[in-house]
């Protein structure tokens, strides 16, 4: 599936509802965007506070405090 969309002045990229869709993106989910050669990438990710209870914890540690321990240990791309 192809579609056309614009890019606003501040370099914003509206992705268009059937792709979201399709893929699964809700309001305000996150994506991992990487540079492919010549072509950009946008790939559905999640942000660790998504996940929150899910897996039980090998040591117990709050939410927030290992998202913190995350975010200074590892640097964004």
């Amino acid at each position: 599936m192809q579609i056309v969309t614009s890019i606003t002045q501040k370099g914003q990229v509206t992705i268009p509802k059937k792709l979201r869709e399709k893929v699964g993106l809700a309001t305000y989910s996150k994506v991992y965007i990487e540079i492919m050669g010549n072509s950009i990438r946008v790939t559905p990710t999640y942000d660790v506070l998504d996940i929150a209870g899910q897996f039980k914890p090998k040591k117990k540690k709050p939410v927030l405090e290992a998202r913190h321990l995350m975010d200074k240990t590892y640097s964004r791309i």
